[in-house]
């Protein structure tokens, strides 16, 4: 068994590891790198290691797709993405010609009709499968195999289904939404038919928190977003990664991991997340002390059948807390406050067998703020207690966290919780087109998308919501399905932004240039239908509904 963190370095960061002993590494820019190591390894080392000027272990990250049964009473895509209006303007000849869609998931059904060609070969770039091992991995990786486009022609002329697979259908999903190309059946034609694809299969773990549930890694996607970013510095064309994985929500993040890579910043490189499927889960609590409070604040939580739980705790500002953990016994944790050392505090409730650890960080890197994470391992079902103490505070306000709610069972819970503040961590930042998910039928919100605000920053999250409820795409097998969340929704916005790329791309050598995130965010936000009942920018909603049209007139009207 291995274990993996995510590391800020600098200097010669290869020298300093393989001193160390630490010889299954991946250098993902020139800050940052992900390691893998031995499950007894001692997180110490990291410290004593100078080039290292951050470490994180790897943060659970899952799906913002919630697979439906069949396609009866479903959405086409054509219909949620407004794609008619393309089809049937005699102006408009536009498919996402010249863009690739990343999609980082669960892989994809390569065979599937919809990713193939009329000439019968494949639209998929390549595919990086995490746990292939048949073929080397990519350049500059050290596990998983790598299948080429001519890989994967031979494959489709071979029948050959057996190169890489998707078990879940998440994967396929998504890269049907944005790119499928209609051929089993035309009705269900994604957004952007003749867009490509560039797909990673990421490795799955069961059972980090429940048993029978998977998760993925952050440091394993980190990964994946080097490779994509090569695979577009090698094709030389715009590409939209498509996040339909989340690290947990967050209500304070001034910047991320994904910040490290440059190359993000390029024009024609577009990031695109769904904002987290968290709106009706128990994940969240938000707490307040008065300006002259000493006492502390006790937060119930109830505990369900699992394996293990980690909370995160962070002020509303630059203050600082205190915390214990009380165990549904009554076995009290140390009290930890903070220590200029960051020392991890290891413990155990005796009664439950329940070892714990709490680590306390003063500034954390992705906040500027305190945050605490707490990890209890063989945790026991019960009501417990997180009692958290002021120490300090410029603001009264702060947040805790569980992870994803599809991650563990439904009675784990804050028993008085609040759904506001759920952007996933890598929505939550102003160089990611953040989606949220509408429902088309009753021509409101979906109850499970995520809502802002961001408490640290004048960020408005999510950017636009989509359509995102029982939409028709392709799936495993060679078959179609129905899905829910906002990484339906991303996916959708993914295609449109492929096609709206390719219609600024057709005004213009200069026009081209102007294929930034933050541009293509406003033209967005332009086109987006606002119903006048509402205030916008707001919470739920952020600046509208994606609307292509109008965002195509938009576009018109301003270059």
């Amino acid at each position: 068994m291995e274990k993996s963190y995510s590391i800020i370095y600098q200097g010669d960061i290869i020298k300093a590891l393989e001193e160390n002993g630490i010889n299954r590494y991946m250098i993902l820019n020139g800050q940052l790198a992900v390691i893998y190591v031995d499950e007894n390894f001692d997180e110490n080392t990291l410290e004593s290691i100078s080039e290292i000027t951050w470490v994180q272990e790897a943060q659970p990250m899952s799906s913002l797709i919630q697979i439906q049964d069949g396609v009866e009473n479903g959405e086409t895509v054509t219909d949620a993405s407004g794609t008619d209006y393309i089809e049937n303007s005699p102006y408009l000849s536009i498919g996402g010609e010249g863009s690739i869609i990343a999609i980082i998931d669960s892989g994809i059904d390569y065979m599937h009709p919809d990713f193939i060609n009329e000439d019968n070969t494949s639209k998929i770039i390549s595919i990086w499968d995490q746990d292939g091992n048949t073929n080397p991995p990519p350049e500059g990786m050290i596990f998983g195999s790598e299948y080429t486009r001519q890989d994967i022609n031979n494959a489709i002329s071979n029948n050959d289904s057996s190169l890489t697979k998707d078990d879940i259908g998440t994967g396929t999903i998504a890269a049907g939404i944005a790119s499928g190309g209609g051929a089993l059946n035309p009705l269900y034609k994604g957004v952007a038919p003749k867009s490509e694809l560039v797909v990673v299969k990421l490795k799955s773990y069961e059972g980090t928190y429940e048993n029978g549930k998977i998760n993925y890694l952050n440091t394993d996607f980190l990964a994946a977003i080097k490779y994509v970013l090569d695979i577009s510095k090698r094709e030389n064309k715009n590409t939209i990664i498509n996040l339909t994985i989340a690290e947990r929500s967050r209500s304070i993040i001034l910047t991320n991991l994904l910040d490290t890579f440059p190359y993000l910043n390029s024009s024609g490189v577009i990031l695109v997340s769904g904002a987290g499927n968290e709106g009706n889960t128990n994940i969240h609590y938000e707490g307040t002390f008065s300006d002259d409070s000493s006492e502390p604040i006790d937060i119930t939580l109830e505990v369900g059948e699992q394996n293990s739980l980690d909370i995160t705790i962070c002020p509303n500002g630059p203050g600082r807390l205190g915390v214990e953990i009380i165990s549904p016994t009554g076995e009290v944790s140390y009290n930890v406050q903070y220590s200029p050392d960051e020392e991890v505090y290891k413990g155990k409730f005796n009664l439950e067998n329940s070892p714990y650890l709490i680590k306390l960080t003063y500034p954390w890197i992705l906040s500027g703020n305190e945050e605490i994470y707490i990890k209890i391992f063989n945790i026991r079902p019960g009501i417990g207690t997180i009692r958290v103490f002021p120490e300090f505070f410029a603001k009264g306000e702060f947040d805790l966290y569980l992870p994803n709610g599809n991650l563990i069972p439904n009675n784990t819970r804050f028993l008085d919780p609040n759904s506001y503040s759920t952007i996933t961590l890598y929505g939550a930042t102003e160089n990611v087109i953040t989606v949220g998910a509408f429902n088309d039928k009753t021509n409101g919100m979906w109850i499970g998308s995520s809502k802002g605000p961001m408490k640290s920053n004048i960020v408005i999250k999510p950017d636009i919501v989509a359509p995102g409820v029982d939409i028709i795409s392709p799936f495993i097998n060679s078959t179609y399905i129905k899905s829910t969340g906002t990484g339906v929704s991303s996916s959708l916005t993914s295609g449109v932004l492929a096609l709206i790329m390719e219609y600024i791309s057709t005004l213009g050598t200069y026009q081209r240039k102007l294929l930034f995130t933050k541009v293509l965010k406003t033209y967005l936000m332009l086109g987006a239908t606002k119903n006048p009942i509402y205030t916008y920018p707001n919470s739920s909603q952020g600046y509208g509904v994606l609307n292509l049209r109008d965002t195509i007139v938009a576009i018109a009207n301003n270059i």
